[in-house]
């Protein structure tokens, strides 16, 4: 063979590669850029004597993970009755 020839096979061979590797790459980057959860929100937790602001993350209607917002707690009194609705304190990713 020429050495043109060898020289454009080889060409074609690299480029083919190339172009298998860059799709086998791009492909796995799309599969894992699918987000963990669909939506978030925040909502206050709250015990006897505190209440925490945590954001709330949910994929198709069930909790993937909660974290807690840094410096949103505040302290309550005693007497302090949450006045959210059993539905609403309990709520963590339902969207009714």
């Amino acid at each position: 063979m020429k050495s043109s020839t060898r020289i454009i096979i080889i060409s074609a061979a690299l480029i083919l590669s190339i172009a298998f590797i860059s799709f086998r790459t791009l492909n796995f980057a799309t599969a894992e850029a699918t987000p963990e959860y669909t939506y978030s929100w925040t909502k206050a937790i709250c015990n006897e004597t505190q209440c925490q602001d945590y954001q709330i993350f949910c994929n198709e209607g069930k909790l993937v993970r909660q974290s807690p917002i840094t410096g949103a707690v505040i302290s309550i009194p005693n007497n302090w009755e949450d006045p959210r609705n059993e539905t609403m304190r309990n709520r963590v990713c339902n969207i009714d």
